[in-house]
Parts: structure tokens; C-alpha cells; sequence
């Protein structure tokens, strides 16, 4: 694997503002490099390329705030879900177009962030059934970030239901993330796909990344927490509408 010293740049550029969105929100790494690498070389490379940092991303933002053993414990059975969640969702995309999927994910995040408004729909029940809503919402983040690579909004509506601590929420979430990234690189590595040539290459990018993800930190830790919930529904609202846009452009 190769890239010119454009395409190197242009990684080393993506990691960085990927790094620093996920650092303030807590995710978000995989949704902005990936697409935007895709562009410059291909689905599989931007996929192989981002796979190191943002395991490198997924495990500083889970050990950072201290007490991250306390939320390993806690919430590992919903990490285990999101694996068999993967799994299942990896058969679907080779049975099926997962395009559709991207539209139920959109109409999902849109009625949560309207529950306020529509009266009828309650989500306390998540709250009050934490085991089975997780297992649900495991199975079903797995399942979307399997078949369209975006799992994080189910996670973010389960885990901001629970009303955690930022800090906490924001390393339940990255501990999903690491199992499945963790698994896909297990993958990748038995069918001879991670070489030395492509961890040079990921070195850069995961130093790259790191540091944006540190200034995110840094931004997160300095607002408070119902308006870093605030700042959450409101990365809910631009993915749902651009997983809308994927869904159309995807029709052409």
C-alpha cells in the first residue's frame, strides 16, 4: 500500500479534526475520517488506515477521567452485545443492500430527539430496564455499524438515557467501540491484511489523531454537563440528517 505525499497530508489533516470531534464529543472518529479518506483512496484502505487510530482513540478516551475499571465492570455486557450485534450485522451487508438501514437509523435519532415534544413517546423504560435496553441497544449499535458503519447513535441514545456522568458516558461508549474495532482488527490480521507497510503508514495518522483527540478533551472538561448533553443531541441532529443524505445519494 502506497499513498503520495497529497493523500498522506490530506490523512494527517482528517485525523486531526476527526481526533478533536471525538475527544469533545466522545465518538465520532470513524464517521468523519473514513468517508472522507474513502475519497482520496478507497472504502478498504480509509477503513484499514483509520483502524489503529481510532483503536489508539477509543482506548485513550476510555482510560482518560480516571475509575475506567469501574466502567468496564459496569458496562461490559452491552460492549459483548455490540459484538454479536457486529457480527450479525456483517452476514446482513453480504446478504443485502444496507442502505435502507441508514434511513431506519435517521428516523430512529429524529423521534428521540422529538420525544420531548411528542408526548407519547417515553424512553424512561430505559432507564428502568438498564440490562435489557442494553442488550437491545448493543445488538441494534452493532447490527447499524456493521451494515452502514455508523453505530454510535443507538449507543449515544442508550447511554444519555441512563443520565451518566460525561466522563462515564463518554468511556461506555468508547469501550463498545474498542471491542468492535478490536474484533475487526483480529479480523484483518488473520486474512493478511495488517502488514508492517500499513502500521508505518498508521503511525502518523495515529500521533496525528491523538493530539486532536486531546484538544477535544480539553474543550470537553471545561463546559458543563447538561450542555455537553446539549452539545450530544445536536451531533445527533447532523448525523441524522446526513445518514438522510447518504440514504439518497445511495439511490442515484
Amino acid at each position: 500500500m502506497t499513498l503520495g505525499s497529497e493523500e498522506i497530508l490530506i490523512g494527517l489533516m482528517v485525523t486531526l479534526v476527526a481526533g478533536l470531534v471525538h475527544g469533545a464529543f466522545g465518538l465520532g472518529f470513524p464517521m468523519i475520517a473514513t468517508p472522507i479518506l474513502a475519497l482520496v483512496t478507497d472504502v478498504k484502505t480509509a477503513i484499514l488506515l483509520t483502524l489503529a487510530p481510532n483503536i489508539a482513540v477509543n482506548l485513550w478516551s476510555l482510560i482518560r477521567g480516571g475509575n475506567w475499571l469501574d466502567s468496564v465492570v459496569r458496562f461490559w455486557p452491552v460492549a459483548g452485545w455490540m459484538l454479536v450485534g457486529s457480527a450479525l450485522g456483517t452476514l446482513v451487508l453480504v446478504a443485502m443492500d444496507p442502505n435502507p438501514f441508514r434511513l431506519l437509523l435517521a428516523a430512529t435519532v429524529v423521534l428521540y430527539l422529538l420525544s420531548d415534544q411528542i408526548k407519547r413517546i417515553n424512553w424512561n423504560w430505559i432507564g428502568r430496564h438498564p440490562k435489557a435496553s442494553g442488550a437491545g441497544a448493543g445488538l441494534l449499535g452493532g447490527l447499524l455499524g456493521g451494515t452502514v458503519n455508523v453505530g454510535g447513535p443507538v449507543m449515544m441514545i442508550y447511554f444519555l438515557e441512563l443520565r451518566l456522568a460525561p466522563v462515564v458516558l463518554v468511556q461506555a461508549i468508547n469501550l463498545c467501540f474498542l471491542l468492535g474495532k478490536g474484533t475487526q482488527a483480529v479480523t484483518f490480521a488473520l486474512l493478511g491484511m495488517l502488514g508492517p507497510n500499513l502500521l508505518l503508514l498508521s503511525l502518523p495518522l495515529g500521533i496525528t489523531a491523538l493530539i486532536g483527540l486531546r484538544g477535544g478533551m480539553w474543550l470537553r472538561e471545561r463546559v458543563a454537563a447538561d450542555t455537553y448533553r446539549g452539545w450530544l443531541k445536536g451531533l445527533l441532529w447532523v448525523l441524522s440528517i446526513l445518514l438522510v443524505v447518504q440514504f439518497l445519494r445511495a439511490l442515484n
